[in-house]
């Protein structure tokens, strides 16, 4: 594949990973339109309410659908943009009262490039596959995530049911260490890409792989269902992880956030 097929397989299975995490979140919600795909839920945070930008769409277009969606219930919410596509969007949105909060690596691993390290020492890998392992699982990332200054509370209202974790295209990998759980990854399988999301390690336990052996449970699953190449994008305490794997960033998803 060159590398327009290779971003917008990106882009698809990045927005079907989102749709997935609302559909499966509870009061959650996934509207589509022109040039846009909005997810969201009611304790969402700026970064998990979203709109992300998926074909031509006007500034105008964007704060419309912001203010329709997310700003008439007083939800925070942000805008992805796709920095191989959306650069003069991008300028029309600090002009219309939009602010630049992150940028996000978008980054790809071929599956033929997928060679697993060994599992660390002591550290037993499962798949949730019940109502045990799902509380489980939300508790590792209720303390992975609260680094970030998300309220546990928060992160625990998408994983409230077993179906967030479990599915025809979706896999939930978690890490065991002395019977405790440790970390945790999804794999979200769509248009023959192997998405991979919710990585996240207890920090008590960050610094031994753990959060790594997960991810290549991840992927190897989805190369083994026919995927073509791992997604994902990079929290910033794991971009440098998952470059010692092998991952390369391909392209950049910029997140902006309304000043008004």
């Amino acid at each position: 594949m060159d590398r327009a097929e290779i971003l917008a397989l990106m882009d698809l299975n990045m927005r079907e990973m989102y749709r997935e995490d609302a559909r499966a979140t509870p009061g959650g919600f996934v509207v589509e339109r022109e040039g846009l795909v909005l997810c969201g839920s009611p304790r969402g945070t700026v970064l998990t309410n979203m709109i992300m930008v998926a074909g031509r769409v006007s500034a105008h277009g964007v704060r419309r659908a912001f203010e329709e969606t997310f700003g008439v219930h007083a939800m925070p919410c942000s805008v992805w943009t796709r920095a191989h596509a959306d650069a003069s969007l991008e300028d029309e949105l600090r002009v219309a009262g939009f602010d630049e909060l992150m940028s996000v690596p978008g980054m790809t691993l071929p599956a033929a490039e997928a060679v697993a390290p060994p599992v660390p020492p002591k550290l037993r890998l499962g798949v949730v596959d019940d109502a045990a392992g799902r509380a489980a699982y939300a508790r590792v990332m209720e303390s992975a995530w609260e680094v970030y200054g998300i309220d546990p509370e928060t992160t625990a209202s998408h994983f409230a049911t077993l179906d967030s974790l479990v599915g025809p295209t979706k896999c939930a990998f978690i890490a065991w260490l002395d019977g405790v759980p440790v970390a945790g990854a999804v794999l979200y399988l769509s248009h023959g890409v192997g998405g991979i999301g919710w990585v996240g390690t207890v920090p008590a336990a960050c610094g031994h792989g753990y959060g790594a052996a997960v991810t290549w449970a991840a992927i190897e699953e989805g190369a083994r269902r026919g995927g073509v190449f791992s997604n994902l994008q990079a929290s910033p305490l794991g971009v440098s992880v998952y470059r010692r794997m092998g991952f390369a960033t391909s392209t950049h998803y910029r997140v902006f956030v309304s000043r008004r």
